[in-house]
């Protein structure tokens, strides 16, 4: 049947009717008609398959991948890439308009990524028999493939380094994970579906296979409930990523941004909103390694970070000390559960950088709550959840005073965003 496509929602896909009921199709754009077959049909709304392009948009472009649209990994490809930054544009505006219920909402500040294809410094393969890949979308199928056009040019090789290693391998793993710094040292996890004692090959045969610059190696198995147990290791399994004037430990079991030629922009936009003065104490949520933390120490007497990862707040104490930054510290706490420190530290300003599930109601209660707060600088990957806790920062006559959009993920649905909340 046909459908007009009005707009793409986030989530990626681009939304219609259907006999009067709400549709959702993907690999389409903004008004044009196409041909679909509904797959599945709930009470309120359709999810429909995309069969042909009847009127296509000015703006449909051919996707560069050949594994579009049976990939999982991108939703854009078939939009020239400053048109993407336009849509995610909308639908931020819309999305915390909505469900923000703020009025008048503009975006102060849209930051495209410098490149929207090599990106990537990070990559999660998933193995199975002779595939190498990643999950169809909306499967747990895995589509076989040789390049991935969002990877930085060695994690790229590396895929058939990967492939290549399994003939020598005396147990198949189930997924192989790169990482890459901009210093272009390399780590590898493999992960296995059990617990296994030794590992066949060594650092200099991974470095023949996957890429040179391979600094170190973890062995792993998936658990019951689904995290990993790291096993042991091989070499030394820590890189280092260098952000304008700092240096970062990154370990094995750490996170780091995703995209490469914006953690420079994402630390400058964060840095911007405590140039006004000296702070007294500041508290980063969600931490990581220190990749905000220590870059606004120089604004503040004393900064915070608080992150769950015990490998991270290690990190970020090495990071610390590698960056003699005396004014920082790190401790070792789930985020959610950082109201003890809020209570103690009455910090004057804080960094949020949650996960898409946004925060938790009673950090924002405790943030609310606590008058010595006159700022709140929050990174989000959710426009929806973002939404939901800036309503809730209104309880505590917060106000929003700045949106900005960072693309860290071309040619997905993903949307980035810095927000400035002042009393």
């Amino acid at each position: 049947m046909e459908v007009k496509i009005k707009k793409l929602v986030y989530g990626g896909k681009g939304l219609g009717k259907i006999n009067g009921k709400t549709c959702f199709v993907p690999f389409v754009l903004p008004e044009e008609t196409v041909e679909v077959e509904i797959v599945k049909e709930k009470k309120s709304f359709v999810e429909c398959d995309l069969v042909s392009v009847i009127e296509p948009s000015p703006y449909r472009i051919d996707p560069p991948c050949k594994y579009f649209k049976y990939c999982g990994g991108c939703d854009y490809q078939h939009i020239p890439y400053e048109k993407q930054v336009d849509i995610k544009k909308e639908i931020l505006e819309e999305t915390l308009s909505r469900i923000g219920k703020i009025e008048n909402l503009k975006i102060d500040k849209v930051i495209p990524s410098m490149e929207p294809f090599r990106y990537r410094n990070r990559t999660q393969l998933k193995i199975y028999g002779e595939k190498v890949g990643f999950y169809k979308r909306d499967s747990k199928e895995i589509v076989n493939i040789d390049t991935c056009l969002l990877l930085k040019e060695d994690l790229d090789k590396g895929i058939n380094g990967v492939r290549n290693t399994l003939p020598f391998l005396t147990f198949q793993p189930v997924e192989a994970h790169l990482y890459s710094s901009n210093q272009d040292e390399m780590l590898v996890k493999f992960i296995y579906p059990r617990r296994i004692k030794r590992f066949p090959l060594g650092l200099k045969h991974l470095r023949q296979f996957i890429s040179k610059n391979v600094k170190g190696v973890g062995i792993y198995r998936r658990k019951p409930d689904g995290y990993t147990e790291r096993l042991f290791t091989i070499g030394n399994i820590f890189a280092f990523e260098k952000v304008e004037d700092i240096t970062y430990r990154v370990s094995i079991d750490s996170f780091f941004q995703v995209n490469r030629f914006q953690v420079s922009n994402l630390i400058n936009e964060v840095k911007g909103f405590f140039k006004d003065k000296k702070y007294k104490t500041i508290i980063d949520l969600y931490c990581g390694v220190g990749t905000l933390t220590l870059p606004v120490a120089e604004f503040s007497e004393n900064v915070i970070g608080i992150e769950s990862n015990p490998y991270a707040i290690q990190d970020a104490n090495h990071n610390r000390k590698l960056n003699n930054i005396k004014n920082a510290s790190f401790i070792r706490m789930e985020s959610r559960d950082a109201v003890s420190i809020i209570e103690e530290k009455r910090p004057e300003a804080i960094i949020v950088d949650p996960p898409r599930t946004g925060l938790s109601k009673k950090i924002i209660e405790k943030i609310n709550s606590t008058p010595s707060i006159e700022k709140v600088v929050y990174v989000s990957c959710n426009p929806s959840t973002l939404a939901r806790d800036i309503n809730l920062f209104k309880e505590g006559n917060f106000k929003l005073k700045s949106v900005s959009m960072i693309d860290m993920f071309p040619q997905t649905y993903h949307i980035e965003s810095i927000i400035l909340l002042e009393r």
